[in-house]
């Protein structure tokens, strides 16, 4: 009796077994991200940013990262930078807002074609050194933020295609 309760369980558990992730490209098993072109000021912001995305694919897992014979690559430049006030009150500021203009190409090289582009997408955050309830406190903090969103943006419109 016990083995066949274990049995139940233990076919339970592999059958439930779910993933949330999709793929409409299942043949890409692998990618290299191209070194992040930077056209700011803001000079550590390639580094900053293609170390993110260099994190999430690895902890993300569906890509596993190659330096040679990737199934598919990654470019991203970075257009634009600001950093600029966004509210205050009299002469405080509450609130900056970080915008980064992005292009963007991911492209499958196994049939030589690019998957997505995008030559104008922005990603902003904002941070707030003074309120209390700012989900980010400063402006390294929101360009991290942001080097989430540009990983999550590049997957939902590649990988995740429904």
């Amino acid at each position: 009796m016990k083995n066949i309760l274990l049995l139940i369980i233990i076919t339970l558990i592999v059958s439930c077994t779910y993933s949330v992730y999709t793929s409409g490209y299942p043949h890409l098993k692998t990618i290299t991200v191209i070194p992040i072109e930077n056209y700011s000021t803001n000079y550590d912001l390639s580094d900053i940013v293609f170390t993110s995305l260099i994190g999430n694919f690895e902890s993300d897992g569906r890509l596993k990262l190659v330096g040679l014979a990737p199934d598919c690559q990654l470019e991203c430049i970075i257009q634009d930078y600001s950093n600029k006030i966004a509210t205050y009150s009299g002469s405080s500021v509450d609130e900056y807002e970080v915008r980064i203009l992005f292009s963007v190409t991911f492209t499958d090289l196994k049939n030589n074609e690019v998957i997505w582009k995008n030559d104008s997408l922005i990603i902003s955050e904002r941070y707030s050194k003074v309120n209390e309830n700012s989900e980010f406190k400063s402006e390294s903090a929101v360009q991290n933020e942001i080097g989430q969103k540009l990983f999550d943006n590049i997957l939902k419109n590649t990988l995740e295609e429904w």
